[in-house]
């Protein structure tokens, strides 16, 4: 992917510089824009060392030709980060009075806006006006997250993680569909249960595939929320999440949200087992016998709260899979459900098949989980638009 970065002036533009180095990690090309504020944020040198291009300041140069018209034809998508009032004020009155703001104008492919700057001006009304402007012409914005800004204040205007950034560049370039208005409850990780003071019973899942799908859904411009068990993955610091550690508290947590979502993705990976009971002193015996109890399917335990609510399921079988699939979706009442084989807890990448209520079965074969969870997402979205 080519991939047009334009930086203006905003104390955020530091973290610029590591949205160059993960996009060229991950394959892309990119060149730089830098208005003639950003330059007093972050140096040209830095740019053109982090994307190995030239870095562009200046309109008019008597050489290649007229630059905001070259990267009309170059780039695939056109990202502003950070964005500041100035130039979304620019785009949304479509003026071009220097490189950036002309090549807004003349760029005929995806442009995401990146705002950031302080919550007096985030929340300002012609900011927001502009804002919601860019918005019905199509342009795509990734809003800012709350938290501790340049001022010092606590507010909403920070620069999202560049993490996030990547995300909604991957999802705007991929074309997928918007999930406004859409909100999404999402159970991710593993649980753990006690068997003595300092021992428990687990299992391996990483949590990687319930953060992409909480990734996946803001980005696409739902309402998240996340209940985590243990994980070894890093979640953003502006994650809408309620930490769990049992299956007992994923239970209670899932029962005190249920009436928020219109979509219940369940992809955390509950304990079939619990001990029969919890020692309360840790366990010194050179053997001991651990007795297990069944324990009870969260899914199935809430299906009667169901509704009109979309509930998707997994299915993590070696044998007998698409049998036991088809239970797991009628005992607890499953719009689809996701089957996938245990090679796939801790991976990055996933081998998956769908199987939908009404008995039909896509097979996805080998992919990403970021691709897993806009896959299972864009599922989501047909179900609602077909009732």
């Amino acid at each position: 992917m080519k991939v047009i970065l334009g930086i203006t002036g905003s104390i955020a533009a530091y973290k610029s510089l590591e949205l160059i180095r993960l996009l060229k990690k991950n394959g892309n090309e990119v060149r730089v824009i830098l208005t003639a504020s950003a330059t007093r944020f972050v140096t040209p040198l830095s740019c053109q060392t982090l994307s190995e291009e030239e870095v562009y300041t200046e309109q008019f140069l008597l050489t290649k030709g007229i630059k905001h018209l070259s990267f009309a034809e170059w780039g695939d998508i056109l990202v502003i980060a950070p964005a500041t009032a100035n130039i979304i004020a620019k785009a949304s009155g479509g003026i071009g009075d220097d490189l950036l703001s002309t090549t807004v104008i003349s760029f005929p492919k995806p442009i995401l806006f990146v705002p950031a700057m302080d919550a007096e001006m985030w929340n300002n009304k012609i900011v927001q006006r502009n804002v919601k402007s860019l918005k019905e012409l199509g342009y795509f914005i990734l809003e800012p997250t709350t938290g501790a800004l340049a001022s010092g204040k606590i507010g909403r205007g920070r620069f999202p993680p560049v993490e996030r950034i990547y995300k909604k560049i991957l999802a705007v370039s991929s074309n997928y569909p918007s999930l406004k208005g859409k909100r999404i409850l999402i159970t991710g990780g593993r649980t753990e249960e006690d068997i003595d003071p300092v021992r428990v019973l687990t299992n391996r899942a990483s949590g990687l595939l319930a953060k992409e799908l909480y990734e996946a859904s803001v980005c696409r411009d739902a309402e998240a929320k996340l209940i985590m068990g243990e994980n070894n993955v890093q979640l953003s610091e502006d994650t809408d999440l309620i930490r769990v550690r049992t299956s007992k508290e994923m239970l209670y947590y899932l029962k005190d949200s249920l009436f928020w979502c219109d979509i219940l993705i369940m992809a955390a990976a509950v304990g079939d087992y619990i001990p029969k009971e919890k020692r309360g002193e840790k366990i010194h015996s050179p053997s001991f016998k651990l007795e297990l109890m069944r324990n009870p399917d969260l899914l199935a335990t809430i299906r009667k709260e169901k509704g009109k609510k979309i509930f998707v399921g997994f299915s993590l079988e070696d044998k007998d899979a698409l049998k036991r699939a088809r239970e797991k979706i009628k005992l607890k009442d499953l719009d689809f459900i996701v089957m996938n084989p245990s090679s796939a807890i801790g991976s990055a990448n996933i081998e998956a098949s769908i199987l939908k209520k009404s008995g039909k079965i896509i097979n996805l074969g080998s992919m990403s989980k970021w691709e897993l969870a806009n896959r299972i997402l864009d599922e989501c979205l047909s179900i609602s638009l077909s009732d």
